[in-house]
């Protein structure tokens, strides 16, 4: 187990050094040098002295390959550079942006886990036919509507029709809560999707017999079970997830009117700031290597016969 570990663990640190490596050479080694067009670009609200300063901090006139160095010697202690547009520190920017972001896609997490439970249940486990095949159908409508639709439409029947949240005021949960919904949807259709056809394979195994001949209840069978044995490719799909969540808020915090990572983002594209979208996208990164790397250690503990060794099989023998 042990081993597994330490080989996950360097298996993530490759990829996120190789992502960032990628990431810093598209977005500061493209031809005609990013940074220094935005930099004098003359509608570029910066001072002469302040762009100085930043084409000094960025190096611009030593190589790529140093650049790259200093790059990564910052980046370790922290240093993410300064905004090309406001001069300001990306690092304060992203501490100030992410709680708002993590809060958005922690409770849309939930919800989606909730309601992909739920429906999966209903799915296989309902007494009539008619509601199982509701709830299948249901996922496949999460996934066919936009997130700026169901964003628009819970904003205009929660906030402007039923006023349970104001649309422009942050009040809190109630505000999060209410930007989590359209995000969550999308996010508990393949989670439902693939904990139904879990939940369905096992119901079918020849244990379940011998457990309703021991005099099991049905709930127990359910909840001790086979939402157990069931639910381990649904793990996979919460880690994939992972990257749709935060890919969401972008569209989500627009329209909610939210300052996070999302509209950092946006705002940063638009206006062409490179050390801000960089550090975005290994803030990404790094988040999705993260979470796969904690799936991926979870898998024995779901299921203690899942081994990370090699196979008796495989073995050369001596």
């Amino acid at each position: 187990m042990l081993s597994f570990v330490l080989r996950r663990v360097a298996q993530s640190i490759v990829v996120i050094v190789l992502a960032y490596t990628a990431v810093f050479f598209v977005l500061n080694v493209l031809p005609g040098d990013p940074i220094e067009q935005q930099i004098s670009n003359p509608e570029n609200p910066i001072s002469d002295q302040d762009a100085q300063v930043l084409r000094d901090y960025y190096r611009l006139s030593d190589p790529a390959i140093v650049q790259f160095g200093v790059s990564v010697q910052r980046l370790i202690t922290g240093d993410l550079g300064y905004s090309l547009n406001s001069g300001q520190s990306v690092s304060r920017l992203m501490t100030h942006a992410l709680p708002s972001t993590l809060a958005l896609a922690g409770v849309a997490f939930v919800l989606a886990a909730v309601i992909g439970l739920i429906i999966a249940l209903a799915a296989v486990f309902a007494p009539r036919r008619s509601i199982r095949e509701v709830a299948r159908a249901l996922p496949p409508a999460f996934l066919s509507i936009p997130v700026f639709v169901t964003g628009l439409i819970a904003l205009q029947f929660l906030s402007f029709g039923l006023g349970w949240v104001s649309a422009v005021r942050d009040e809190g949960f109630k505000s999060t809560l209410l930007a989590a919904i359209p995000l969550a949807l999308p996010v508990a259709a393949p989670i439902a999707q693939v904990l139904i056809q879990g939940l369905s394979n096992t119901a079918g195994q020849p244990y379940v017999e011998v457990l309703q001949a021991k005099g099991l209840g049905k709930q127990r069978i359910i909840f001790g079970h086979l939402l157990k044995n069931g639910s381990i490719p649904t793990v996979t799909i919460v880690a994939i997830t992972v990257g749709e969540l935060l890919a969401g808020s972008i569209i989500t915090e627009t329209i909610f009117n939210r300052t996070g990572i999302g509209y950092l983002t946006e705002t940063a594209v638009r206006n062409q700031d490179t050390p801000i979208i960089q550090a975005v996208v290994i803030t990404v990164s790094v988040t999705f290597v993260v979470v796969n790397l904690v799936v991926d250690l979870l898998y024995p503990l779901i299921d203690p016969r899942i081994t990370h060794s090699v196979p008796r099989a495989m073995a050369v023998p001596a």
